[in-house]
């Protein structure tokens, strides 16, 4: 018997081969299901089984950069799929529908290191494209809509950052993960939706610094809502970043929140609703 735990948690477990098989579990401690009947669970020993073994982890990363090799000198429309005319918008949209196959949040903790770097070349590959794209695009005209897909609904399009990551986020090595602990304010709650690319509907948060973390680095993740005194804790890695001084949009990195159980994302939600300043957009 183990327990308690988290799906966090039982998710390594498995995923590192230390737990073969759970016969039943519980979500009160005193009533017990076989796992037919807890989906969580069932999904969690399915996807692992389904998972490649190292040999074909090595194979498939072989297939990843004969890939890259073939996508080396697309544009960013055909890399994404859309019309050469497409609207920038469009080509966010179709950039995250491609990337999110390659993001670093899709390995376990065992993930071959090959297949993990292989995986890490393509993604940047995909965002240099996307980051090239919104450099040569013109600006927007004052007033204009730009048919701003669901993902990004409600952000800001030129939004003006008025904090930095170092004033609410302490890092620490622990593990040999890194720790980024997040003191989340109505002041910074921009960070979850602000950014044109990575915000909350899109499945992750921006963090602008001068100092961003490297692209695939694995995090562990809290969120400390303060005014609710609520905590999140989650395993997250960067799955986007910004270096370039070009003063279209702030250095920084960007972390996943593909972890988030519907009843935080919930949460998370409701905190912006209440705590964020909207955006004064002419689409209202």
């Amino acid at each position: 018997m183990l327990g308690p735990l988290t799906l966090q948690a039982l998710r390594e477990l498995i995923g590192s081969g230390r737990l073969k098989a759970v016969t039943r579990a519980s979500r009160d401690g005193s009533s017990w299901l076989p796992i037919e009947q807890l989906n969580e669970v069932k999904d969690l020993l399915s996807a692992n089984a389904a998972r490649p073994q190292p040999a074909n982890e090595l194979q498939q990363a072989e297939r990843l950069r004969q890939q890259l090799r073939q996508m080396q000198g697309l544009p960013a429309h055909q890399l994404f799929g859309v019309q050469p005319t497409a609207p920038l918008e469009e080509l966010r949209g179709a950039f995250f529908r491609v990337a999110k196959r390659y993001s670093p949040e899709n390995h376990s903790p065992d993930t071959h290191p090959e297949l993990r770097k292989a995986t890490a070349e393509v993604y940047e590959l995909l965002a240099r494209r996307m980051r090239e794209a919104e450099a040569s695009a013109p600006p927007a005209q004052p007033g204009a809509r730009t048919g701003t897909p669901q993902m990004v609904r409600g952000a800001q399009q030129a939004p003006a950052y008025n904090y930095s990551a170092e004033e609410f986020v302490g890092l620490q090595m622990r593990n040999d993960r890194l720790q980024v602990s997040i003191k989340v304010t109505a002041r910074n709650a921009g960070m979850f939706t602000d950014h044109r690319i990575i915000n909350i509907q899109a499945g992750g948060m921006f963090l602008p610094t001068d100092n961003p973390l490297k692209l695939g680095t694995r995090v562990d993740l809290v969120l400390d809502f303060e005014q609710q005194q609520r905590q999140i804790k989650l395993r997250s890695s960067v799955i986007w970043e910004y270096t370039l001084n070009d003063g279209k949009q702030p250095r920084g990195y960007g972390l996943g929140l593909a972890d988030l159980r519907p009843e935080e994302r919930s949460f998370v939600d409701e905190f912006l609703r209440n705590n964020r300043v909207p955006a004064t957009t002419s689409s209202g």
